[in-house]
């Protein structure tokens, strides 16, 4: 039988699990839910190492037709020029972040669709100069997979890809963006007012959800980000 069509690869981020936070040998850390999304979406999923050195991602960017920054640990203000962690924070390594805005970065320049989870969602803003609160006032209403609900702008990509302008989500955080960068337009709210949705202005595809996607249910409306990331990844219109 011929082959059908090549499934879109879509690049992942792999955490770096390393001391002081962590025990044991330093090593990588993905949660499934991320690839089984994907799968499911109709993408291939290419696992790109935390600590992949930034002259090496052009090539394996070759290989790949979109990008999902992960979830993970709290980002480092510090490598970007701004204040210490708090208290609450677990800094991800140096090399993990270094890795995931160089990843980024190269992807909005080549056009290549972008979907960033979380932690994903904050680099994208950090890297545009947006500020980040290290740690919610309210942080306890966004831990441990609570759900709240979440609005969205009418016309923006971000509802357009959902299908609705307001829905329940999952959080696992305690960090968040705090208003848009240059070139971000925030188009996602928690009824308390946190940051949860934000596209890249000149770009074809490059959303940013503060929530989990990958932590719902199939058939939950947060999955639909995952096909419309395979989707532009195919060039499809959104």
């Amino acid at each position: 039988m011929p082959a059908g069509p090549r499934a879109p690869v879509v690049a992942l981020t792999v955490e770096v699990l390393d001391r002081p936070h962590y025990e044991g040998q330093r090593r990588y850390q993905l949660f499934t839910d991320y690839a089984e999304c994907l799968w499911r979406a109709g993408a291939t999923p290419f696992l790109v190492p935390g600590d992949t050195p930034p002259e090496r991602l052009p090539q394996l960017l070759d290989r790949c037709d979109a990008v999902l920054l992960t979830g993970g640990d709290d980002l480092d203000l510090r490598h970007c020029g701004g204040p210490a962690p708090t208290p609450e924070c677990k800094p991800v390594p140096a090399e993990q972040q270094r890795t995931v805005f160089a990843l980024a970065r190269l992807a909005l320049e080549r056009h290549v669709p972008v979907l960033g989870v979380c932690l994903g969602m904050q680099a994208l803003g950090v890297m545009h100069g947006a500020p980040l609160c290290q740690h919610l006032e309210q942080a306890e209403r966004h831990l441990r997979g609570r759900r709240h609900p979440v609005r969205l702008s009418r016309g923006s990509r971000l509802a357009r890809v959902l299908g609705l302008d307001e829905l329940e989500v999952p959080s696992f955080h305690h960090q968040a963006l705090v208003g848009g960068g240059a070139g971000l337009d925030p188009v996602g709210w928690s009824d308390d007012d946190v940051l949860e949705g934000l596209e890249v202005a000149d770009h074809p595809f490059a959303l940013g959800v503060q929530w989990h996607p990958e932590r719902t249910a199939p058939g939950d409306p947060s999955r639909r980000l995952f096909s419309a990331l395979v989707a532009a990844a195919r060039g499809e219109p959104s």
